[in-house]
């Protein structure tokens, strides 16, 4: 077993990486995961120094590739059902913990642009089946779009300029 993976088999780094990954406070984390705040401190250094983490101004980056969580979904989904039949699905994507953004779009032929995070296509395949075998149930019917990122070319979160 690699050191990466001792690390990442710790359920209480786990937890940290996940309340970083939610944007709560290092206080926030060390209630979630049921440690002190200095543990906390302790294990973002030790994932900072195996590039787990990077300090990205006030809070973290994860480095989803070290973690094995780097296959990344864009879903484009159309809800042809009534107006409770949508807010039903997207309370759904809401709790899903691969999905990480859920977009309402305007004009376009979809209603929803959904991007989900998996550590492979087999998890991929098998939490798509999932939410379609719900979707069955419930008597929504969709149509959905699915494409799969190769490559991330640029990750920029966008600044507030002021021009003169």
């Amino acid at each position: 077993m690699s050191n990466m993976d001792k690390i990442l088999a710790d359920k209480k780094t786990l937890k940290i990486l996940e309340g970083i990954a939610r944007g709560l406070t290092l206080e926030e984390i060390a209630k979630y995961a049921g440690v002190s705040t200095k543990t906390v401190f302790n294990k973002i250094k030790l994932l900072e120094e195996n590039g787990v983490l990077r300090k990205d101004r006030r809070t973290w980056k994860i480095d989803y590739q070290k973690v094995g969580m780097d296959t990344i979904g864009v879903l484009l989904i159309a809800i042809h059902n009534d107006i409770e039949g949508y807010k039903k699905v997207v309370e759904v994507l809401k709790k899903l913990d691969f999905v990480e953004c859920v977009y309402n779009l305007i004009g376009s032929n979809y209603n929803l642009l959904v991007i989900v995070r998996y550590k492979d296509l087999k998890e991929a395949s098998r939490e798509r089946e999932r939410f379609y075998e719900w979707l069955h149930k419930k008597g929504i019917k969709v149509d959905s779009y699915a494409e799969f990122i190769g490559k991330t070319l640029k990750d920029h979160k966008r600044t507030i300029f002021l021009y003169d």
